[in-house]
């Protein structure tokens, strides 16, 4: 667009530089000066409008769930995680595992337990079987840690209170917890690996 605008202004000054141009300056002549012009306005207005756009590095960026883009990246609302947020943070915890535990003074445990999905919302997750007493705690959920609230739950007759937290790094998912019966208590880590 540039040589584009050289050319008419290299026109307008070839036609006005001529020896004769105002002398035999007619209608048509300028007609024909008055559409150069117009085209050189047009052309200079339009190499400064593109020149002055700015690019906007969210145009394209699609952020889902909630998410919104800041400088071309999508920030994500809490619960999900990923470059356009599609991916819920409590999916790297849902599976089934083969836990280890070692509980002071309850002694060495090894069962099964799962990880669900909570109705309760997006950062919420379930854990059955947990202690192996098939009790179900609820959880939240942010990054790779996971936590689990106070909260009493009734195995076999008895109202048991739990609450600890974890990480989780790949296939494995560390836990420490306590879980409380009255005047007793056992204090607990579990190595959980993903089936």
């Amino acid at each position: 667009s540039n040589s584009l605008l050289q050319l008419n202004y290299a026109s307008i000054f070839f036609i006005v530089l001529q020896p004769n141009f105002y002398k035999s300056l007619t209608m048509k002549n300028f007609k024909n000066l008055y559409f150069i012009f117009a085209l050189t306005c047009a052309t200079l207005a339009g190499v400064l409008l593109t020149g002055c756009k700015k690019d906007d590095p969210c145009e394209g960026v699609t952020c889902s769930n909630g998410g919104t883009c800041n400088n071309g990246t999508c920030n994500c609302a809490a619960g999900y995680e990923g470059s356009t947020c599609a991916t819920e943070v409590r999916s790297k915890f849902m599976a089934s595992y083969t836990v280890q535990e070692s509980c002071s003074p309850g002694g060495n445990f090894n069962y099964n337990m799962t990880i669900n999905s909570s109705a309760t919302g997006v950062q919420n997750v379930v854990i059955n079987n947990f202690y192996g007493v098939g009790a179900a705690v609820t959880a939240s959920v942010s990054g790779t840690a996971i936590t689990i609230a106070s909260q009493t739950v009734t195995v076999n007759g008895n109202a048991v209170t739990f609450s600890g937290s974890g990480q989780v790094n790949g296939n494995i998912l560390t836990l420490s917890y306590t879980a409380s019966a009255g005047a007793n208590a056992d204090n607990c880590t579990a190595t959980c690996t993903k089936q």
